[in-house]
C-alpha cells in the first residue's frame, strides 16, 4: 500500500473515531483520537520530507554556492513551514489572550477568599485552565519567534555560520 492510501485510510479511521467521540463522549474515545491524529501528523511529516531533495540543498549550504529562491523556499518549508501554517490561526491567539484574562479575573475575585475550601477548589481548577491556555499561548509565541529568527537569518546573503547552522538543521531533519 502506498503512503497516500495509508494516510487516506488513517484519516478515515480518525474521522470514524471523531464520530464515536460525538456519540459517546468518553476519555477512551478521545484518547484514541489523539493517538490517531498523532500518527497522521507523523505520516504527513514523513511524506513532506520525502518530497525534498536534501542532498543538493546541503551541498549548496556547505559549499557556499548560491541559493536560488526555490532553495530558500525549500529551506523555509523544512525549517519553519509548520510554524508558518500554525501562525495563520492568529485569531486563536487573540482568543487565548482573552480567555486568560477572563480566568485571571476570576482568580482576582477569589483573592480575598483564598482560605475558603470552596474557593481553594475553584482556584485549583482556574489554575489548571490557565495553564492549558498558557500552553497554547507559549506554543504560538514560540512558533512566531522561530519564523522571525528564520527570516532574520536568511535575509540577504547567508553568512558561513548561518549556512552551517541551516545545514545542521537540514541534516537532522533528513534522519
Amino acid at each position: 500500500m502506498d503512503d497516500t492510501q495509508t494516510i487516506a485510510d488513517q484519516i478515515s479511521e480518525a474521522l470514524d473515531t471523531a464520530a464515536q467521540c460525538t456519540a459517546a463522549e468518553t476519555a477512551r474515545n478521545y484518547s484514541l483520537l489523539v493517538e490517531q491524529l498523532g500518527e497522521i501528523e507523523s505520516a504527513a511529516e514523513r511524506m513532506l520530507h520525502s518530497h525534498v531533495a536534501y542532498q543538493p540543498l546541503l551541498a549548496k549550504l556547505r559549499d557556499g554556492g548560491p541559493l536560488a529562491p526555490d532553495d530558500l523556499q525549500a529551506l523555509r518549508s523544512l525549517i519553519v513551514g509548520d510554524a508558518d501554517e500554525y501562525l495563520k490561526y492568529d485569531d486563536e491567539f487573540a482568543l487565548s489572550k482573552s480567555e486568560l484574562a477572563r480566568i485571571l479575573g476570576q482568580v482576582r475575585q477569589l483573592q480575598s477568599r483564598s482560605t475558603d475550601p470552596e474557593a481553594l477548589m475553584h482556584l485549583r481548577v482556574l489554575c489548571r485552565e490557565a495553564a492549558n491556555v498558557l500552553a497554547e499561548t507559549v506554543q504560538y509565541l514560540d512558533r512566531k519567534e522561530r519564523v522571525r529568527n528564520f527570516d532574520e537569518h536568511t535575509r540577504g546573503p547567508l553568512t558561513s555560520d548561518t549556512r552551517r547552522m541551516l545545514a545542521g538543521i537540514v541534516e537532522n531533519l533528513a534522519r
